[in-house]
């Protein structure tokens, strides 16, 4: 196993550096996650629930992943930022997405131009 250090940012800009059990893991319980970001495993499991988060599950054990831990942990950044509502909340992370989305489709379509454009290049 690798061992590695996790740098996450949390709210306030404050870095936390996390040595997460030292080794390099593919799942992580709610408990480990919780003591990741600082809150308590409740708010894990209503965060699973209020935002239809489907985390991965060996019998009742949840697995979380890294990606997980960083989807969490965005979700508690923006409802912690002034008084959101989880209605609110999951709407900006809904615009977020969309936004993702839009640019990597731009990206795959300048990068389909670009190449188009060096074969031209090439052809003079």
């Amino acid at each position: 196993m690798l061992n590695f250090h996790r740098t996450l940012l949390i709210n306030n800009n404050h870095l936390l550096e996390i040595k997460m059990n030292s080794t390099l893991k593919l799942y992580y319980d709610t408990n480990e996650v919780a003591d990741i970001l600082q809150v308590n495993a409740s708010k894990i499991r209503f965060y699973e629930k209020e935002f239809k988060l489907n985390f991965k599950r060996k019998g009742r054990d949840r697995q979380i992943t890294t990606a997980d831990i960083e989807k969490l942990r965005k979700l508690i950044e923006e409802r912690s930022k002034g008084s959101r509502t989880i209605k609110g909340t999951s709407e900006k992370m809904n615009t977020m997405l969309k936004v993702n989305r839009n640019r990597e489709i731009v990206k795959a379509k300048l990068l389909i131009i670009r190449e188009f454009l060096q074969n031209t290049l090439e052809r003079l």
